[in-house]
């Protein structure tokens, strides 16, 4: 089992901290192969907490996986890694990520288009409690409509339901994006669709303040297969 980073190593991550982490690194360089708490290489832990200039330091004794290049949008050496091992599209990360769910999430959109032509799986559900695609990813993450474009015409699945059955077109709708919410539909999302405690696309644009959006939606009419 790989030991989980002290607390002041990632204290010094989340305040962006980089000489203070170099001065760890230096009194331990196995520190730097240390887990964040959630399991995930400090690599990426630098991107979850907003500051992935500073994966770098930890990727000085080994090249980053599949995961790490795609959270960090390192097109080049996602292409390498890939070519090297055509097994790494479908990598998981240790907290259940694809490099599509990653770079999909961290809006890097050069990233995506290459995992899509790669073959990367557009429907894989994260193996973690949220359960969700890489579309939904994108749209709970950098919200880039470029990548969500890109996403919804290679065929990703408009409809997919990730935890508490929630699907792309809520959370287009939590983000007030109406292009967005219009793309989905246009391409067979469930107006209608309800989570499993009743909550509608509209009702979710309503509960985050997009107050005209949620009532376009709550206006559409019923299609069949809605609200399941």
């Amino acid at each position: 089992m790989v030991p989980t980073a002290p607390e002041v190593l990632l204290t010094a991550i989340r305040g962006r901290d980089q000489l203070g982490i170099e001065r760890l690194l230096a009194e331990d360089p196995a520190r730097a192969q240390m887990r964040a708490p959630g399991g995930e290489t400090l690599a990426l832990h630098c991107c979850y907490v907003g500051a992935p200039e500073l994966a770098s330091l930890f990727l000085r004794q080994r090249g980053p996986d599949a995961c790490e290049a795609a959270a960090l949008g390192l097109v080049d050496a996602l292409r390498q890694i890939i070519g090297n091992d055509d097994d790494a599209r479908v990598l998981r990360s240790s907290d259940g990520w694809t490099p599509l769910h990653l770079a999909a999430f961290f809006g890097h959109e050069d990233a995506v288009a290459l995992l899509i032509d790669l073959g990367a799986p557009l429907d894989a559900h994260s193996t973690n409690a949220t359960r969700n695609t890489p579309l939904h990813a994108a749209l709970a993450g950098a919200t880039k409509p470029g990548i969500v474009r890109r996403l919804v015409f290679a065929g990703a699945d408009v409809a997919a339901h990730g935890a508490h059955r929630v699907t792309p077109l809520h959370l287009a709708a939590s983000r007030g994006d109406a292009a967005l919410c219009d793309l989905l539909i246009a391409r067979g999302a469930e107006v209608h669709a309800v989570m499993e405690d009743g909550t509608t696309p509209a009702m979710m644009a309503t509960a985050r303040g997009f107050a005209e959006l949620g009532a376009r939606l709550a206006a559409m009419p019923l299609e069949p297969g809605d609200a399941g």
